[in-house]
């Protein structure tokens, strides 16, 4: 199933609860893996400190809020569902699963104003922390496509369903397992100041 293909990577299905705006054209081109993921919305809470201290500060206190827990990026996804029918009977086989995917990331505004060594410190962390935010996007792709497969291979659309929630019960579960090994991307390098 999901989990054993997988491995130890995850999405994070929660939805953030501290909405932010769409992104700066700053972050799309600081962070251009995962604005040119398909489907998905990249979103920017705005830093202005120009310094590491201050900057760890200030994301602490904008930093999105997933499940009562802050962390500096999130990713979530919403998969929809498309039914046809056939001679008047629901048809699994017609399935369609869309999904979206959205990423919240700290946007520097003046990375510029950085001393040179807290310039690169902040580079190594943000392009961390992208490739652990884009590895959750990709997985919630693959559910996508896990979803819309065990509800095509039902032999009934209530049947499609309950196989597609335990799919996206599979992905939450990942999801979990993975930002608790990498301890959501400290692991991987996303620590700032470092």
């Amino acid at each position: 199933m999901i989990l054993s293909m997988l491995a130890a990577l995850a999405i994070q299905a929660a939805e953030s609860t501290t909405p932010a705006p769409e992104a700066s054209e700053r972050l799309r081109l600081a962070a251009p893996d995962a604005a040119a993921l398909p489907n998905t919305t990249l979103h920017g809470y705005v830093l202005q400190a120009t310094s590491p201290r201050p900057i760890r500060a200030e994301m602490n206190r904008l930093r999105p809020r997933v499940n009562g827990r802050q962390h500096d990026a999130t990713t979530s996804w919403r998969y929809s569902l498309r039914l046809m029918s056939s001679g008047g009977r629901c048809d699994p086989t017609t399935a369609v699963a869309d999904y979206t995917i959205s990423i919240v990331m700290p946007d520097l505004q003046d990375r510029e104003r950085l001393r040179r060594q807290d310039k690169q410190a902040w580079d190594r962390y943000f392009s961390a922390l992208q490739m652990h935010e884009v590895n959750h996007a990709r997985i919630a792709q693959l559910g996508a496509q896990q979803y819309q497969a065990a509800i095509r291979s039902a032999p009934t659309c209530e049947a499609g369903r309950a196989a597609a929630a335990q799919v996206a019960a599979d992905v939450s579960a990942a999801s979990a397992e993975y930002d608790r090994i990498t301890e959501h991307g400290r692991h991987e390098g996303a620590v700032y100041p470092n």
